[in-house]
């Protein structure tokens, strides 16, 4: 069980106004007060425009951020106040890939699976495993940076299930994968919500939600403008399809 609660994230930013060193800084609220709830084993999506606070919100959620304002707890453990609790709990992938360059597939794999205290006999044939579904066996022995894009976004998905934790966060899983890796990266989301594991993913691919979300999140400039479900979302207009929805939402 995942809970928001009324969690909010200040960062300061530029102004027009001028200053003696320069332009000035004013408070800008990336978050505020997000308030909602993720049930146990259920997929959830994070939803909005550029610029919205989704990263940032994923980023408090795993404790990789801390919270101006409101808290976060994972399975009642709050994030402000236990974060390495919170962490050894959840697997988080950002939308930076933050792979090291001069390492292989199998050496990064290796790198952050005993970095987790993970023994070779369990983490090897987990990884096997997630290099079958994500089609990878070709590239096990190539440097991060001789890599594409798309195979290092698969290769810090399975860094970050390797340890198989119990609360999934992928910020932007199909980034810069072409339509064959989505395909392959969504599978695998489906394999872990058959797992019964709970996952939160935010994305610009609308389809992907439409097809495997539980749980949406709409969030715009923010704050957020939606939390439901699929069929709540769709009651919104029955004349229109998913996507359409979502445009008329976030540019209300």
């Amino acid at each position: 069980m995942i809970e928001v609660k009324n969690l909010s994230k200040k960062f300061k930013a530029p102004s027009e106004e001028k200053g003696i060193f320069g332009f000035k800084k004013k408070d800008f609220w990336a978050v505020k007060d997000l308030n909602f709830n993720i049930k146990e084993g259920s997929v959830a999506s994070i939803l909005g425009p550029n610029g919205c606070g989704k990263t940032t919100t994923l980023r408090m959620i795993a404790g990789m951020l801390t919270p101006s304002k409101g808290t976060a707890f994972i399975d009642s453990i709050d994030v402000r106040k236990d974060k390495q609790a919170v962490k050894s709990k959840i697997g988080y992938m950002t939308n930076n890939t933050s792979l090291y360059d001069r390492l292989n597939v199998l050496e990064t794999i290796k790198f952050f699976a005993e970095l987790n205290q993970i023994p070779e006999d369990i983490y090897m044939p987990r990884a096997e495993k997630l290099f079958t579904q994500l089609d990878m066996n070709k590239y096990l022995t190539k440097r991060i940076a001789d890599l594409s894009t798309g195979m290092k976004q698969k290769t810090s998905i399975v860094r970050t299930l390797i340890h198989d934790p119990d609360l999934i966060v992928l910020d932007e899983p199909t980034t810069g994968v072409d339509v064959t890796g989505q395909s392959v990266i969504i599978d695998l989301i489906r394999t872990i919500k058959d797992s019964g594991k709970t996952l939160i993913f935010s994305t610009h691919q609308l389809n992907e939600v439409r097809d495997i979300a539980d749980h949406i999140v709409v969030m715009k400039a923010g704050e957020k403008i939606f939390d439901g479900d699929n069929d709540s979302f769709q009651a919104l207009d029955s004349s229109k399809n998913f996507t359409e929805i979502f445009m008329e939402l976030v540019n209300e």
